[in-house]
């Protein structure tokens, strides 16, 4: 089964925090607070299972956060991918507190990040969005989320109403992690599964393999749908 597209804001104020080494050095501008819950249902109506939560943090403290690779944007883009050119922030910490996750980002020196050094010195109430893949299951408390991969935390402003097509649109299609870390469509997956097999078509019963081969990739579109 893949997994479905998955934003989720946490509206929770931000601290602004300056930060100054010495002298010589330029000022630093972070942001912090709550970035994650588990264990309660949220604004989405999803609840994420802390166990699970807390394991995926650990992974993305280790591949993303530890490499210097963990920057969010600004305002929810409805993508898998991180696009560095909206890049307003970088996460450095990410630690449990109870059934929260509390965060540090540094502000970038980005157009971004000047944007939200300018917002959260105004006192604007800004918020974090998670943005991953996972699965739903309905259930008498809410939509529970489960096999949860982050892909990386966003900064908002607005509730994600205006959002609400495009998210479902991206939630009725499937994804899945390889084991490079890359994040495939299903059917984008079943199509390069395709190519690779009738590259080494066999010296007999070609005409079959390719049969089973098509009928396979059609079985695999289905499923996704």
């Amino acid at each position: 089964m893949g997994l479905k597209f998955l934003t989720t804001e946490l509206h929770e104020s931000l601290e602004f925090l300056v930060e100054e080494q010495n002298k010589t050095e330029p000022q630093k501008y972070f942001i912090s607070g709550p970035y994650m819950m588990a264990e309660k249902q949220n604004q989405n109506g999803r609840i994420y299972q802390l166990d699970e939560m807390k394991r995926e943090v650990e992974r993305y403290g280790t591949d993303m956060i530890q490499t210097r690779r963990a920057i969010g944007e600004m305002n929810h883009p409805q993508s898998t991918e991180v696009n560095p050119v909206n890049a307003c922030h970088l996460v450095v910490e990410l630690k449990q507190n109870d059934n929260y996750f509390m965060g540090k980002s540094l502000i970038l020196d980005t157009p971004m990040g000047q944007l939200l050094k300018s917002l959260v010195k105004d006192k604007i109430q800004m918020g974090i969005s998670t943005r991953g893949l996972g699965n739903l299951t309905e259930s008498n408390q809410g939509k529970k989320v489960s096999n949860f991969h982050l892909i990386c935390l966003d900064v908002v402003h607005q509730p994600s109403v205006q959002n609400a097509m495009l998210e479902s649109i991206l939630e009725s299609k499937e994804w899945m992690v390889g084991g490079d870390g890359r994040i495939v469509e299903l059917s984008e997956h079943a199509f390069q599964t395709l190519q690779k097999n009738i590259a080494t078509l066999p010296k007999k019963e070609t005409d079959m393999f390719i049969k089973e081969q098509l009928l396979n990739f059609i079985a695999t579109l289905k499923g996704a749908n």
